[in-house]
């Protein structure tokens, strides 16, 4: 649900730290012994067997080669290889492997996985919050022992984007790698469907979420499908939007006419999202009342007597609301969209602030 935006510059700080973790002198030998055997995973790296000779002839003439960027940029143009075409990936990448290539990937992955390039990696991407349902934080830090050595701890999940067992020759490619939550990893190891792809889709042409109250239609709680008690005395209750009441759902909707495209669809059902989301009725309820309460002139009332704080009044709606509209709420807030959309809905628009 949320994107992960990565500039150039963020984009060559991580191939850096890849390269630093990656490129040693006994992870590269397994690797020509794996491309000697596996023509079919040496076809998705080099354009002809000349290629590969060449490039393994260098290594072995100058093992120094090895810090040569023009030597590096088969491997790593193979591990960063822009996967947003899913076509493309599975033309050049479903392909059967040798046993001994997948068993290489995968245990260089769960090497990667415990390393502290990995936390540094996430650090620099700013995902401190699943991508994939907004709510739960994704824990990344170091601890220093008694000996003086850190230890690098990632304590949320890499998710395959596309399937290990379905692609094994993505399994280290970094573009198939989404920091998420264990909760979300679980439930989207039970589907086969594509889901939202943060590295690629962007949830802001595609959906939002709104508070409607209970109509006619609604018998069932969404969370816990269970009848509603009361239901004509809570239909069109007009204190929900005082902020009082919680005869309201939280629904995920397509933007405008546009449709929500399979992988959003796909994502709100993988990941329950609706279900998820009403679960934050009250802080959507908190929100509800502070737009009730703050009225122009409270606001004009603070912007006077806090001068030494607020610069303008678009800093004091932030205040209120713990929320901005800058990338970096978006991704280390839990409920950042939720937020800005039920923002919109009340009639809170940062942007025009």
């Amino acid at each position: 649900m949320i994107g992960i935006r990565i500039d150039d510059r963020k984009i060559n700080e991580m191939k850096q730290l890849w390269c630093s973790w990656f490129f040693r002198q006994d992870r590269i030998k397994e690797l020509m012994d794996i491309l000697e055997h596996d023509i079919v995973f040496r076809q998705m790296i080099f354009t002809s067997n000349k290629e590969f000779s060449e490039w393994k002839s260098e290594y072995y003439t100058n093992l120094s080669v090895m810090k040569n960027k023009i030597w590096r940029d088969k491997i790593i143009k193979y591990i960063f290889d822009d996967l947003s075409d899913e076509t493309y990936v599975i033309s050049k990448y479903k392909k059967k492997i040798l046993k001994s290539t997948e068993d290489f990937l995968l245990k260089n992955y769960e090497c990667y996985r415990k390393t502290m390039k990995l936390v540094k990696i996430v650090q620099i991407m700013g995902v401190e919050v699943c991508p994939y349902c907004n709510r739960n934080f994704v824990e990344n830090y170091v601890i220093r022992k008694e000996n003086g050595q850190r230890k690098a701890y990632f304590k949320g999940d890499l998710d395959h984007y596309y399937p290990k067992e379905e692609i094994p020759a993505l399994v280290l490619s970094f573009f198939n790698l989404v920091p998420s939550c264990k909760v979300c990893n679980h439930e989207k190891s039970d589907s086969n469907k594509r889901t939202f792809y943060p590295f690629y889709d962007n949830e802001n042409d595609e959906c939002h979420f709104s508070i409607e109250v209970y109509d006619n239609n609604d018998t069932r709680d969404i969370v816990y499908e269970e009848l509603i008690e009361d239901i004509e005395e809570k239909r069109f209750d007009s204190t929900v939007w005082q902020g009082i009441s919680d005869n309201f759902k939280i629904k995920l909707h397509n933007n405008g006419e546009k449709k929500l495209s399979e992988r959003m669809k796909n994502s709100k059902e993988t990941f329950h999202l609706e279900k998820k989301y009403n679960h934050s009725k009250e802080y959507v309820k908190e929100i509800i009342r502070k737009r009730y309460i703050y009225s122009e002139t409270h606001k004009g009332i603070l912007l006077k007597n806090f001068a030494e704080i607020f610069v303008n009044e678009k800093q004091i709606v932030e205040t209120l609301f713990s929320y901005s509209e800058s990338e970096e709420c978006m991704h280390n807030r839990p409920l950042s969209k939720l937020t800005r959309d039920i923002l919109f809905q009340i009639g809170v628009e940062l942007e025009s602030l």
